[in-house]
């Protein structure tokens, strides 16, 4: 929970639906009043439920009573609570328009990502807290590569330069996986090749040579005459 002069405030970020949601709260703000019991004055607590999911839109229950199977005769004495529940990848262009804060890039992020599952970052919004709006994005995507930036983040200043980094980081993961591959395969070539070459010096005979390979004595000679080597029983 947060503290204002006049209230308190609690922040819950979601990325799915939760069913259960205002059980959830009831929770939080139950305990927020039961810790204000022994102070003068009490205040009132507000909690925001953040949604960022990009598939569907909130389709949960929104109010307690909605939740749980109330008598008619028990109604007027169960109190309902109530989830506060904003749709982010869904806010207007002049929704978005109202914040001020590092929020704004954030709002942004997602309106498109709902809009299109592969957007690429292009908001060239300056961002002032680069270390918290890629933790946070990180987070709420799923996607480890917005934090892994942070190890790299000078020159970081607005969405643009995110992409960017991201591109690097995407096309210097092929080129090593491209060289591992290669690797691999240019090692299992050599150890043919090795052993083609002992097949046909006969250092080994072709029984053998096929069961160090884990392939048939067939499979092996046709892939000695196809790598242009001789096979010795074959002469």
């Amino acid at each position: 929970m947060y503290i204002k002069n006049d209230f308190l405030y609690g922040i819950e970020n979601q990325t799915k639906v939760e069913k259960r949601m205002p059980a959830r709260i009831s929770g939080y703000e139950g305990a927020s009043y039961r810790g204000q019991c022994d102070k003068k004055t009490i205040v009132p607590v507000i909690t925001m439920v953040l949604y960022y999911g990009t598939d569907r839109k909130w389709t949960a229950p929104k109010n307690l009573k909605s939740l749980i199977k109330v008598p008619d005769n028990l109604d007027k004495y169960v109190n309902d609570t109530k989830a506060n529940v904003f749709e982010i990848a869904w806010l207007t262009d002049e929704q978005i328009a109202k914040f001020t804060s590092d929020y704004k890039i954030v709002a942004n992020f997602f309106v498109n990502k709902r809009k299109n599952k592969d957007y690429i970052p292009d908001d060239k919004t300056t961002i002032n807290h680069v270390d918290e709006i890629l933790k946070f994005l990180s987070v709420m995507t799923g996607d480890s590569r917005y934090e892994e930036i942070l190890s790299d983040k000078e020159g970081v200043s607005n969405m643009c330069d995110v992409a960017q980094r991201l591109e690097d980081r995407g096309i210097e993961k092929g080129i090593k996986e491209g060289l591992q591959k290669g690797m691999k395969e240019g090692l299992s070539l050599g150890g043919n090749q090795m052993i083609y070459s002992l097949v046909e010096d006969k250092s080994i005979s072709i029984e053998k040579g096929a069961q160090k390979l884990g392939i048939s004595v067939e499979k092996l000679r046709a892939n000695m005459i196809n790598a242009g080597y001789k096979c010795p029983d074959m002469e």
